[in-house]
């Protein structure tokens, strides 16, 4: 493939001589056009060193009716909309693919078999990205090329890099939708929301049913903290392609962060929203091979893209590190795209580990019921990039959903892992699923990187502290208003805001010191703090927080028990949802049940009390961190345990009614 050298010196112009002896031809191959193809017709397509030269309609069709021509006499109607770029001799002037990622992408086949291994090698590897940038820094008005830069950058997570080369694409074209989409998000994931709203909108306004940018922007808009307006956008993107997982995973995310919905509404909408992702699901029905032998060593799947530095990941990773391998086999099924550290702590504490990025979940499920796995535990189903439709295939006799945020709606589920406090007797929340409820739900590791605690900020500042590091989404008008009454309540007193850099955007920073100000509460009694940190640096913000703010009905879980590792106590209101009482549960277990209330007037009094009891404050920040490392929430052996007795109970039950697992 020698024309590829024009790629670095096209003034050579040997493309050209491509093009004018694009007559000659390696072989024919018989095709359709393939893309946006009805494969209503049959053409020979004529191939040149890999490319296709021209092409002819075949005529040996079978001959129906004298009267018919040996050819389809329409033609092709919507191949034709892509013919123009097959035959453009721009093409081998600028490939589709660019010569230089094609010799790279062949290599790499060579050395793995996997395509998506393949892949991620060419993307992750510096020396060919590098290679790449020369080939395109030759040709600085080739928008696809600086385009699919970007996407190597921004799968490399170097977004810095990534939005600049989306920057270039579009100055050479600035109707480039989909540039324009993944530049917003870039621009998320460096914080940038408000500019990635306006990516986002501008895309939008070029392809109005381009689903993906509809996901994204609803995506932004709920960082920041426009939840109405994200609901829009998800539903746009489901109206407009009624197949798009992605619209409804995070609809089914954003409907937990919106206050006043009855628990009737809520499971309503998550049924409305399953049985959309059921589309084209067949489940299963061939018996199982399982041994039903009831007290054998159990084989258990857990599937998860969350085995990774991630709050998740922060919960499983003292359960799998305990499990008893003499009584069970622990396989993963990892979605992970980006592994770190502690994906290979994970790895180290498993008997099997079996990337599935890229699979199909029909495929996933298959591996599953091959690999005999007795209980298939489902992680987070509905967040990141988790597969919650591969339990609906039914790919194991016991499927389990566990840190997912409410019911699945899915009667191939079997059961939901929570506890007494998420879930008492008398909970009214709805779900498809059978509660199985732990002695205790949450738990975690010590936190090796945490700072010391600091002494009470009040003993220096004179005044409290109230803090939230919650997501901005979590921080809805209801939460707001609620907390604009614990600062009335409490002469003086601070709110200090974080949550990454994105309090440093100004439309959310604005709509936060609006609202606040409805409530009589000036705008310098709001502290936002917008540094972006690493794990130690935003561990010590917290030394600038007397007390922290739960909000709700989205509580915070990982930032509850950050703040009581670093001695700040949390106010929660408890509400009637498993979401809503996830803090209540982690102070509940850690023996700080007074800090959890279930009105929103008891709320405002456990916080004014608490901020005039200082030497109560001084005690909670000196004793805290032991509190909590000795709690049940710091017990990997005995939560290891406890769920090891609930597989096995599971388990059982599978056993004495194999067909159906009842749901009473």
């Amino acid at each position: 493939m020698s024309w590829i050298q024009d790629i670095v010196n096209p003034q050579q112009r040997a493309w050209e001589d491509f093009y004018r002896n694009r007559w000659e031809h390696d072989k024919v191959i018989r095709s359709t056009h393939g893309v946006n193809c009805t494969g209503g017709c049959a053409w020979d397509v004529y191939v040149k060193n890999g490319i296709i030269t021209w092409e002819t309609q075949a005529l040996d069709y079978p001959d129906f009716d004298p009267d018919m021509p040996p050819y389809e006499p329409r033609g092709c109607q919507r191949g034709i909309s892509f013919s123009w770029y097959i035959y453009s001799p721009i093409r081998v002037k600028y490939p589709y693919i660019r010569g230089v990622l094609a010799d790279l992408w062949r290599e790499a086949k060579q050395k793995h078999a996997n395509p998506i291994q393949a892949w991620a090698s060419v993307v992750e590897n510096s020396d060919a990205r590098a290679s790449y940038q020369r080939a395109i820094a030759s040709m600085p008005d080739y928008a696809e090329a600086h385009y699919n830069l970007g996407n190597i950058l921004r799968n490399l997570l170097s977004f810095e890099h990534a939005q600049a080369s989306y920057r270039q694409a579009l100055a050479v074209n600035p109707d480039y939708s989909e540039a324009l989409n993944n530049l917003g998000i870039s621009l998320v994931a460096l914080g940038e929301l408000d500019d990635a709203v306006e990516s986002y909108a501008k895309a939008i306004a070029i392809n109005p049913d381009f689903t993906e940018a509809h996901v994204s922007l609803g995506i932004a808009l709920k960082g920041l903290g426009r939840l109405d307006d994200a609901y829009a956008s998800y539903q746009k993107a489901i109206d407009s392609d009624r197949n798009s997982l992605k619209g409804i995973r995070n609809l089914l995310f954003l409907i937990l962060n919106i206050p006043g919905r009855s628990p009737e509404e809520l499971f309503e909408e998550h049924l409305r929203l399953c049985e959309l992702q059921l589309q084209g699901v067949e489940c299963s029905t061939e018996a199982f091979t399982n041994d039903p032998a009831p007290d054998r060593r159990l084989r258990i799947g857990y599937l998860s893209s969350d085995f990774r530095d991630h709050p998740v990941g922060d919960n499983i990773l003292p359960l799998l590190s305990a499990h008893d391998h003499k009584q069970f086999e622990v396989i993963c099924y990892a979605d992970v795209q980006s592994p770190d550290a502690m994906t290979e702590r994970f790895q180290s504490c498993v008997d099997g580990w079996h990337p599935i990025t890229g699979m199909p979940d029909a495929d996933i499920a298959r591996m599953i019921r091959a690999d005999q796995i007795d209980l298939l535990i489902c992680l987070a189903r509905r967040f990141d990039s988790n597969r919650p439709l591969v339990s609906a295939y039914r790919a194991a006799p016991v499927q389990v959903s566990f840190h997912d945020g409410a019911t699945s709606g899915l009667m191939e589920m079997d059961f939901w892992l929570t506890d007494e406090f998420l879930h008492p007797s008398e909970t009214k929340e709805k779900f498809t699923e059978q509660l199985y409820r732990l002695p205790v739900f949450y738990q975690y590791l010590s936190i090796d990187k945490a700072p010391p605690v600091e002494t009470l900020p009040n003993d220096n500042a004179r005044f409290i502290t109230f803090g939230s590091f919650n997501n901005p989404a979590k921080v809805n008008e209801e939460v707001i208003r609620l907390w604009a009454k614990v600062l009335n309540s409490v002469p003086g007193s601070r709110l200090l805001l974080k949550y990454r850099t994105w309090f440093n955007q100004p439309s959310l920073r604005g709509s936060v010191i609006d609202r606040f100000a409805e409530d009589g509460i000036e705008a310098d009694r709001i502290i936002f703090e917008t540094s972006l940190d690493t794990l130690p640096e935003h561990l010590g913000r917290y030394a600038m927080v007397d007390i922290a703010l739960d909000p709700f009905p989205f509580n915070g879980a990982t930032t509850t028990f950050q703040a009581l590792w670093m001695g700040v106590p949390v106010i929660t209101l408890a509400g009637e949802s498993f979401i809503s009482r996830a803090a209540g549960s982690m102070l509940y277990h850690a023996g700080l049940g007074d800090f959890v209330v279930d009105t929103p007037k008891a709320y405002v009094a456990a916080a004014r009390e608490l901020a005039g009891d200082i030497e109560r404050l001084r005690s909670l920040r000196r004793t805290l961190r032991e509190r909590v490392a000795t709690s049940p929430l710091c017990d990997a052996p005995a939560y290891a345990r406890s769920i090891e007795i609930a597989y096995q109970d599971m388990w059982r039950k599978w056993c004495a009614r194999p067909k159906k697992i009842s749901k009473a």
